[in-house]
């Protein structure tokens, strides 16, 4: 290996000092065992705005902040002179425009090699912007902390997977936790079911960088078990790279307002059954009026009539065919007369008392009454109840339903063909539904749908009816909220289907 050529040859040490130090950043000093400086390089104006000559002769303790001139006598300037080697001092040094800049200082014990002198050997550099900017952090990180921990609101940080770094007083005593309870707890421990799909899909969003932020409605747990109702808004953290460090959680607790919202949908879902059944009762009303002014008119005219005439005549014989006529009528009206008291009794929520009731019971009871009947007319039936086993309604209405529909089959069967029945249940959502099926006549709903359902009408010349057994149907279902369909084609058929309507023991 080639010397490097020194091109400082021929310089005195003095000079080659000067050079380097006058092109250093560091303020090289050489000081007399009581630290009065006997050297200051040249750059000494660019760090502490004295020229080099301005401070020989002069002790660095004039210089020195007060408040740590006795920690730099005992801690950086004995300790040299005592043998210590490279000391590392902080302190602050007044510059020349009068203000503290914060200097780091390198020391160490120089001792000449002929006469034994001591002297003490400084390096210095102004780490003032460092200072600051550490001092600056640390106010920030302390303005942070205060207003984290003392935010009103809920306030949690959580890492990328979820794990909950810190949180506030204020979110820990909305769920009746202590802070350090819920540190350390996956968010997903503290959060409902119901919404927590919905948090990790928008999380997972931040995390691919499709959205910054998100708002949602979510609830959590609460230490008693109970659940809560929170808005929170969540922003994220992210790295130079740009992935996600940290996710800040702000959570308004909103469980009070929420409840009242939920009170006023219930009291809105009260006040729309209450407007539906006022509108049934209506219309039923209005049916009443129509069996009255068709039904009832009819016959007690003609008993007037059949009065009058009897009032205008002497004749035995013809007061008897007269007699005849009032007996029809009176039986007419009779007839007319018990379907209203039938309606009325419908009509009448004391004759209505629900219970659980078992579909495939009921069922087989009424089959036992007509199951003469339906052996002579070898009527074929199949039930499967298995898709809803009970039913939260009137036993006797229950049975009532069934007795009329299988009186409904028999008497609209399809002649030359065996009748066929098949009754299941099911679920649509909440609610139970039983199906009611035939291979009978059917019914040509084109032409009578708007008229199933009322009473008094029948859609076959040949067969005998009154009319009645549908309108109850119908009107038992109303009456307590559910309803009834029908499906049919003239020549296949019909099916019923009965929606009862929701209920429990609780209510």
């Amino acid at each position: 290996m080639e010397p490097v050529e020194n091109f400082l040859v021929g310089l005195p040490d003095s000079e080659i000092l000067h050079l380097v130090t006058s092109i250093s950043r560091e303020l090289v000093c050489l000081h007399e065992a009581d630290g009065t400086y006997i050297y200051v390089s040249p750059n000494s104006e660019k760090i502490i705005g004295y020229k080099s000559e301005e401070l020989i002769g002069k002790n660095p303790y004039d210089y020195f902040h007060p408040e740590e001139r006795r920690l730099i006598q005992e801690r950086s300037h004995q300790p040299l002179l005592r043998g210590e080697d490279n000391i590392h001092t902080t302190f602050r040094f007044l510059h020349k425009n009068g203000s503290y800049i914060w200097l780091q200082s390198d020391n160490r014990l120089t001792i000449h090699p002929t006469t034994g002198q001591k002297y003490l050997h400084t390096s210095s550099r102004d780490i003032s912007e460092k200072i600051d900017t550490e001092a600056n952090l640390a106010l920030a990180e302390r303005r942070f902390k205060t207003l984290f921990h003392d935010s009103p609101i809920g306030l949690v940080i959580t890492g990328k997977k979820g794990y909950i770094d810190e949180t506030n007083d204020s979110f820990a005593n909305f769920l009746g936790y202590k802070s350090y309870e819920i540190v350390g707890k996956h968010f997903s421990e503290i959060s409902a079911g119901e919404e927590l799909e919905e948090n990790l899909k928008y999380r997972d969003e931040v995390q691919k960088g499709i959205i910054d932020n998100y708002s949602i409605e979510k609830q959590y747990l609460h230490k008693s078990g109970k659940k809560v109702w929170a808005y929170i808004t969540v922003t994220v953290l992210r790295d130079e790279m740009g992935y996600p460090i940290h996710y800040l959680a702000q959570i308004i607790d909103i469980n009070e307002r929420k409840k009242s919202e939920t009170l006023l949908l219930e009291n809105n879902d009260r006040l729309r059954a209450t407007t539906n059944s006022l509108l049934t009762q209506n219309k039923q009303l209005q049916a009443y009026n129509q069996i009255i002014s068709h039904h009832l008119r009819a016959p007690v005219s003609n008993l007037r009539s059949l009065l009058d005439l009897m009032k205008e005549t002497n004749d035995l014989k013809e007061i008897r065919e007269i007699e005849d006529h009032l007996e029809v009528v009176t039986e007419t009206l009779e007839t007319v007369l018990s379907e209203l008291i039938s309606t009325l009794k419908i009509q009448n929520s004391d004759h209505y008392k629900p219970e659980r009731v078992a579909i495939d019971q009921s069922f087989s009871n009424v089959i036992h009454l007509m199951e003469g009947e339906l052996a002579e007319k070898q009527v074929e039936i199949q039930s499967d109840f298995s898709g809803g086993e009970t039913i939260f309604f009137s036993k006797e209405f229950l049975e009532t339903i069934f007795l009329n529909l299988l009186n409904n089959s028999l008497r609209y069967a399809q002649p030359g063909r065996n009748l066929r029945i098949s009754v299941e249940s099911f679920q649509i959502g909440a609610q139970t539904t039983i199906s009611f099926s035939d291979n009978g006549s059917g019914i040509d709903l084109e032409r009578y749908g708007d008229q199933i359902f009322q009473l008094r009408k029948t859609f076959h010349r040949h067969i005998s009816g009154k009319g009645l057994g549908l309108f109850l149907i119908k009107y038992k279902m109303e009456s307590v909220g559910g309803r009834i369909e029908v499906r049919s084609k003239p020549g296949e058929g019909a099916t019923f289907l009965l929606h009862f309507p929701e209920g429990s023991e609780t209510k």
